[in-house]
């Protein structure tokens, strides 16, 4: 190993407890995200407005992602992480306070500052801290770590929605994220002066030489680009009908709330499962591998949710679903950070995620005029049809050679 080698290591006690953070700030989200849409309907939202409010929901981390990766790349992973855990928590007491379905668009507004900050500093956490040669791993680990609050959020999400009401599950989806901020303000205080430190200065300057490399990463034509291309297709296509799917469970196959929480439940235990064997693979062989297996497999749990009857067809479409993602997740983040000099990684975390949303920005409102005008299955057999357009490119395109990054070093002036 390198002279960060104890960096490296994924069994150091401060990254143990930066994962249980993590799992804490995750629960705050699996608890309520599979709920959501069944509350805007308690709240009187029709089919249509609620594939407007996911549109709309959508649309506000588009402003804030790029920023907040770069905030990341320079104030620091942790001080960005305690911040969008703050913020985190008022994202909960909008829910709890809001007496409309138009209002309760507060709720994404504010979680999308939080997760501007929280998403490119986990991932860039992560990165920093593992070598090279076993980084699908690391993803790998961390995210079977983190994705246990997908096993144990949605069945106490759904819990706590049917036996005492969605302002109370709100309520504790609050008080998770307030301890997740609560961690990382201790492994701040306790961390070492070069953790601290991150070389850059949060100023108009830097802000604008980042940029500039990023762009130019963007349009080189390489592995940036068409990471861009394959992830906003396969976004696209599977945002069109996702929010939907809670939906047509309670309303077309009748499932309680609890009911639709251990089918979230099912999934978490899919991905948790999938996640490090996924990790192995792309070290093993190439992030496309896994980026590849796991967009089939997605494609084939819309599909199998689509014809599905009884719990268990659904059962396993949601599974199916939990092992896509375990697949591409580690493989998607391995590979992004193998693509992208350490100094710009939160940046173009947060420019990627950007980039994905303007993608698919309008894909819930269009899966919800499918819905209605011609059938409730139809969102989710069209999302077939889409997904498999990206294979093929994501077979051939997603691989990574040093000549991707080669030649946008910029310097400051």
């Amino acid at each position: 190993m390198s002279s960060n080698s104890s960096r490296g290591s994924l069994l150091n006690r401060r990254l143990i407890i930066f994962l249980a953070a993590m799992v804490f700030a995750e629960l705050s989200r699996t608890m309520t995200m599979i709920q959501i849409p069944v509350y805007l309907r308690e709240l009187g939202a029709s089919i249509q407005q609620i594939g407007f409010f996911f549109t709309i929901s959508l649309a506000f981390p588009l402003l804030l992602r790029i920023f907040g990766g770069w905030l990341s790349d320079t104030v620091g992973r942790l001080p960005a992480l305690i911040v969008g855990s703050a913020i985190g928590v008022l994202t909960f007491i909008a829910y709890i306070l809001a007496p409309s379905w138009q209002i309760a668009l507060l709720g994404p507004a504010i979680l999308a500052i939080s997760s501007a900050l929280i998403f490119p500093s986990y991932k860039s956490y992560i990165a920093d801290h593992a070598i090279e040669e076993v980084r699908g791993r690391a993803f790998g680990i961390a995210e079977a770590v983190v994705t246990s609050a997908w096993i144990i959020g949605p069945p106490i999400g759904g819990y706590f929605a049917q036996n005492f009401g969605y302002r109370l599950m709100f309520l504790a989806a609050a008080v998770t994220f307030g301890i997740a901020m609560m961690v990382f303000f201790f492994l701040h205080r306790t961390a070492p002066s070069e953790e601290k430190f991150t070389g850059q200065k949060p100023d108009l300057t830097n802000l604008r030489v980042s940029f500039r490399q990023m762009f130019l990463l963007i349009i080189s034509g390489g592995l940036v680009t068409w990471i861009l291309i394959v992830d906003g297709v396969r976004d696209i296509a599977f945002k069109m009908s996702f929010d939907l799917m809670p939906i047509y469970l309670n309303e077309i196959a009748l499932f309680s709330k609890q009911e639709i929480g251990y089918l979230d439940g099912l999934f978490g235990i899919a991905l948790a499962a999938t996640t490090i064997p996924a990790g192995w693979l792309a070290d093993k062989s190439s992030e496309r591998v896994g980026i590849t297996l796991g967009i089939f497999t997605m494609i084939i749990s819309r599909l199998v949710f689509a014809i599905s009857l009884s719990f268990t067809g659904f059962a396993f479409s949601w599974m199916l679903l939990g092992v896509g993602g375990g697949l591409l997740d580690p493989a998607g983040s391995a590979l992004i950070a193998k693509g992208i000099p350490k100094r710009m990684r939160g940046l173009a975390y947060g420019l990627i995620a950007t980039s994905l949303g303007i993608f698919s920005l309008p894909a819930p409102w269009i899966g919800s005029q499918v819905w209605n005008y011609v059938n409730p299955r139809a969102p989710f057999l069209l999302s077939v049809v889409l997904g498999m357009i990206v294979i093929i490119p994501a077979w051939k395109k997603l691989v990574f050679k040093p000549k991707h990054w080669v030649g946008v070093e910029v310097t400051l002036p």
